[in-house]
């Protein structure tokens, strides 16, 4: 568990790197700046029978489910290849989920608007989106294609999502996967 939150941590510092280079903001596009374009895939339908309990709604002071939030099915067809179960690797105020190292996600249920806006208000550059019609805000950071961190927010709740894969995902990709996650936050 150890590594794959440091594996997290490092993300996350390489994303504030790449988001303090400068440049102007772009929106989301399929396909930017010479990046290779990989067919988007359709998330699956939210399955009812999933494993996992429900998330109550964001804000709510029951606890958060953060592996509730993405099925294996859908990692395993985000990433690729099959990260095994998620781990709960979080705690009842700051639930966190791992798909191995490759996908990492955790909810500040509480963080509110004004984080939001301030730790997305310095990405800048060809490597950051907005993800429009995700959550009520969502900005991402794409590096080198393979890696790349998302921050969408929902009512007062922020979810984080690292992604480490061995593939290029593209702003559509990440689109569809933070409207799933985020439509069971």
């Amino acid at each position: 568990m150890k590594i794959q939150m440091r594996s997290a941590t490092a993300l996350l510092a390489l994303s504030a790197v790449v988001g303090a280079c400068g440049g102007t903001s772009a929106t989301a596009s399929p396909v930017t700046q010479g990046q290779a374009s990989a067919p988007a895939q359709a998330s699956a339908p939210a399955d009812s029978s999933a494993p996992g309990q429900a998330s109550p709604p964001a804000g709510s002071t029951a606890a958060i489910n953060a592996c509730a939030l993405l099925t294996e099915q859908e990692a395993t067809t985000f990433l690729g290849s099959d990260p095994g179960p998620g781990q709960d690797v979080g705690d009842p105020t700051s639930p966190a989920c791992a798909y191995d190292a490759s996908l990492t996600f955790g909810v500040d249920p509480t963080a509110g608007k004004a984080k939001f806006d301030s730790d997305t208000a310095g990405l800048q550059g060809s490597n950051n989106y907005t993800l429009n019609g995700v959550g009520d805000g969502a900005a991402a950071t794409i590096v080198g294609g393979m890696i790349a961190r998302m921050e969408i927010l929902k009512g007062s709740a922020i979810l984080t999502v690292n992604i480490q894969g061995g593939r290029i995902f593209t702003v559509a990709e990440l689109t569809t996967l933070g409207t799933t996650m985020v439509g069971r936050l």
